[in-house]
C-alpha cells in the first residue's frame, strides 16, 4: 500500500511536507478524505485522521493467519480451589498500589494456602513475572494449571513450564537457575551442591561466581571437597571465593592451619596477651594472609594475628585459653594486646554466627558492636536495636531491613521516628518495599512517629497516609485467607 508509505513519510518528515491527498487514496477512501479535508484546514489534524483512516483500511485488508490440522487441547482441570472474593478485590486493590512486596505477600499467602487467582488475573500475573524475577515461582503456584497452559503459547511465560525445582535448575533462564539454587540451598544443601557439581564444567565464569556465592548459605563441612578442587580453576576470582568460603567452616583444611599457628603464637602468662609469630610459612602467605602491618598501631606479629584470629572460630579460645567466652572478652579488655585483638574475634563471631559468643560480647564488652544483632535472638536483637537506634540509626535499619518477620510494635516506631525525619532517603518506595515487616498493629503509633518541624510534619502526614493503605492491604490479606 503506497499510501501508507507517504504516510509514514510524512510522520517523520512534518506536516510541512507534502502528505497523501485524497486523490492519492485507494477509491474506497476517496470520499471519506474528502470529507476530512472540508472539515478543517489544519494539516496536523487533516494528517491525524487520514492517517487513523488509513489504518483502519489496511488493518481490515489483512488475513489472518491460517494453519491446517492445528488443535488445542483444553487446560487441565484445576486441582487447588479458587481464592475468595475478598482475596480477589484484595489483589486488585494490591495491584492498583504498585506494590511488589505487598503483592509478593498475597502470593506467598495464597500459595500457603494451597488457592489460585481466577483466570482474570492469570495473564497479568505471568506478565509480571516477566519483570519480578523473583515472583515467578510464586506466579506459577498461584496460577495453576490455567498458567500451565497459557505458557505454551507466549515464549516469555516459559518460567512456567517447569513444574519442579529441578526442571528449573536444568532448564530455565540464568535468572531462573541463580534463584532456585538459592531457594534450594536454604533447605536442603545437599542437594544444591550435587547440582551445581555437575553442571560445574559447562558454566561460565561469570555464573561459576554467581553461584559459588550463593554456596554460602548454609556452608558446612560437607562442602570442602567440593571447594578445595576449586583451587585448579582458571579464574583468580572463583579460586578466591572458594578460598573464602573454606575461611568460614571451622574444620577445613585453612582454619585448622590458622588454628594451629595461633596455638603457638597467642600465649597468656603474667605479663598479659602475648603474640610471638613463628617464620610464616609460604604456604600460609599464599591463602591471603598480609604479613607487614598497614597499621602504625600495630606491630606485625599482631596484624598478621588478627587476620589469622578472623578466619578461626571464636569457640577455639575457650579450648586454647580454657576459659569462657565472658571471661575471655572481660580479660582481654583490660589487656593492652587483646584490647587491640577484639574486634578481630568479633568479625569472626559474625563469619562463624556463633550466637553465643554473641550474647557475651553484648553482655561483656565496653563497646558496642553493631554487626552482632543479627545473630542474637529476636527479642534481643529489638532490645539493642531501640536502645541504640539514636547512635546507629542506619546500621539498625539495615539489619531489620533483611528480617524475613515481622517487627514488633516498638522497634517500627523507632524506626518510623527516624525515617520520619529523613523523608528524601525514606520515601515512599522505602515502605512499599518493606512492608512484609511491617505489622498491622502500627497505624494507631503513626502519629506518635511525627517530627517536630512543621515542614517534615506535613510531609510524615501525607506519607503516613500511604503506609495505612500499604498496612490495611496486607491486614485484608492476612485476614482473605484466614476466613
Amino acid at each position: 500500500m503506497q499510501t501508507w508509505d507517504q504516510i509514514i513519510n510524512t510522520a517523520l518528515l512534518g506536516t510541512d511536507k507534502r502528505g497523501p491527498g485524497a486523490n492519492e487514496l485507494p477509491a474506497a477512501l476517496a470520499e471519506a478524505a474528502a470529507i476530512i479535508q472540508q472539515k478543517t484546514t489544519d494539516k496536523e489534524e487533516q494528517f491525524l485522521q487520514t492517517a487513523a483512516l488509513a489504518f483502519n483500511y489496511r488493518q481490515c485488508g489483512t488475513m489472518p493467519l491460517k494453519k491446517e490440522n492445528v488443535t488445542i487441547e483444553k487446560a487441565a482441570p484445576e486441582e487447588k480451589q479458587y481464592c475468595s472474593l475478598l482475596a480477589v478485590q484484595t489483589l486488585n486493590d494490591i495491584l492498583d498500589s504498585e506494590s511488589n512486596s505487598l503483592l509478593q505477600f498475597w502470593l506467598q499467602q495464597c500459595s500457603d494456602k494451597a488457592r489460585i487467582v481466577t483466570p482474570e488475573f492469570v495473564p497479568l500475573l505471568m506478565n509480571m513475572g516477566i519483570q519480578q524475577k523473583k515472583l515467578q515461582h510464586l506466579v506459577v503456584a498461584c496460577c495453576g494449571k490455567r498458567g500451565e497452559w497459557l505458557s505454551r503459547f507466549n515464549p516469555e511465560w516459559n518460567f512456567s513450564t517447569a513444574s519442579t525445582d529441578e526442571d528449573l535448575w536444568q532448564t530455565g533462564s540464568p535468572e531462573q537457575r541463580k534463584l532456585v539454587l538459592e531457594q534450594v540451598r536454604k533447605v536442603d544443601p545437599e542437594t544444591a551442591r550435587a547440582w551445581l557439581m555437575q553442571t560445574w564444567p559447562q558454566e561460565d565464569a561469570g555464573t561459576k561466581i554467581e553461584f559459588l556465592l550463593l554456596l554460602g548459605i548454609n556452608i558446612g563441612a560437607a562442602d570442602i571437597v567440593f571447594l578445595e578442587s576449586l583451587s585448579k580453576e582458571k579464574s583468580k576470582k572463583v579460586k578466591d571465593i572458594a578460598l573464602w568460603l573454606l575461611k568460614q567452616i571451622p574444620g577445613s583444611p585453612v582454619v585448622l592451619q590458622y588454628q594451629q599457628l595461633l596455638q603457638q603464637s597467642v600465649t597468656n602468662g603474667r605479663k598479659g596477651l602475648q603474640v610471638e609469630l613463628p617464620a610464616l610459612d609460604e604456604n600460609i602467605l599464599k591463602t591471603g594472609i598480609d604479613k607487614l602491618s598497614n597499621n602504625k598501631d600495630y606491630t606485625d606479629d599482631e596484624f598478621v594475628a588478627m587476620q589469622l584470629i578472623q578466619a578461626v572460630p571464636p569457640s577455639f579460645w575457650e579450648t586454647h585459653l580454657q576459659s569462657t567466652p565472658d571471661v575471655i572478652i572481660k580479660t582481654w579488655q583490660k589487656d593492652a594486646t587483646g584490647k587491640k585483638l577484639l574486634p578481630a574475634i568479633v568479625q569472626a563471631v559474625v563469619a562463624f554466627k556463633d550466637q553465643r559468643w554473641a550474647t557475651a560480647f553484648m553482655q561483656n564488652s565496653h563497646v558496642f558492636y553493631i554487626d552482632i544483632i543479627p545473630l542474637l535472638p529476636v527479642k534481643e536483637q529489638e532490645f539493642y536495636s531501640i536502645k541504640f537506634i539514636g547512635q546507629f540509626a542506619e546500621n539498625v535499619i539495615e539489619h531489620a531491613i533483611k528480617r524475613e518477620d515481622t517487627w514488633s510494635i516498638d522497634l517500627t516506631r523507632a524506626i518510623f521516628i527516624h525515617t520520619a525525619r529523613s523523608v528524601y532517603q525514606y520515601n515512599r518506595s522505602f515502605y512499599s518495599r518493606y512492608i512484609h515487616c511491617i505489622p498491622v498493629g502500627i497505624i494507631p503509633e503513626l502519629a506518635k512517629c511525627a517530627p517536630g518541624e512543621e515542614h517534615l510534619r506535613s510531609t510524615w502526614n501525607n506519607t503516613s497516609e500511604y503506609v495505612t493503605t500499604l498496612v490495611n492491604l496486607k491486614k485484608q490479606t492476612i485476614q482473605s485467607f484466614n476466613d
